[in-house]
């Protein structure tokens, strides 16, 4: 794909337009990580190696080394073999689809009546730590509070109307309501 870049008006518009090529990232599979892991590990150990005269400390960080270095290797011989099981490649392509253009839908999938999440993910990351764990409280305690009318036996519109004024009496109690806030309409 290449992008053709514009050059400023007050410019000569005579050149012909440049191009820019476009690439995309490349994706490292799991065999790549271990190699590559495996690859620093080895050099780290050959650098500890080449000191002529080591330390008692470089000593000691030449047989960590030489252990994870050993781990490594077993994992990537783990890899190799995966790489060659078909079930493993299937696998790896669900999940690659469920991070990346299937995520949503992979999401609306595991949900049980509705397609949207009850909050979106960017209320959700703005929030604080603090309000976090409140949403997340109020989320429970509203949880339980359906539950014990539905077991009573309470009709669904009434249970709506109900709890929409207990929306409307936390919020007053909170503050967060429009007519609490002492600046509301002072612009």
């Amino acid at each position: 794909m290449q992008k053709q870049i514009m050059k400023n008006p007050e410019e000569s518009q005579d050149d012909a337009p440049t191009y820019e090529k476009i690439y995309e990232p490349v994706k490292l599979t799991a065999y790549d990580r271990r190699r590559q892991e495996l690859r620093d590990l080895e050099a780290r150990l050959n650098d500890l190696r080449a000191v002529a005269d080591p330390t008692e400390l470089q000593r000691k960080q030449i047989v960590a080394v030489a252990a994870k270095a050993e781990r490594a290797a077993e994992r990537l011989d783990k890899e190799v073999e995966r790489s060659r099981d078909d079930v493993w490649r299937k696998r790896r392509n669900i999940d690659d689809w469920r991070a990346g253009e299937g995520k949503e839908a992979y999401r609306a999938g595991r949900r049980k009546v509705r397609d949207k999440p009850n909050t979106p993910r960017e209320v959700l990351a703005a929030m604080t730590a603090e309000e976090r764990e409140q949403h997340d409280k109020d989320r429970r305690a509203d949880a339980n509070w359906f539950k014990v009318r539905r077991d009573k036996g309470m009709p669904e519109d009434e249970i709506e109307a109900a709890y929409a004024l207990r929306l409307e009496k936390r919020q007053r109690d909170r503050g967060t309501d429009y007519e609490s806030n002492p600046l509301y309409g002072a612009f």
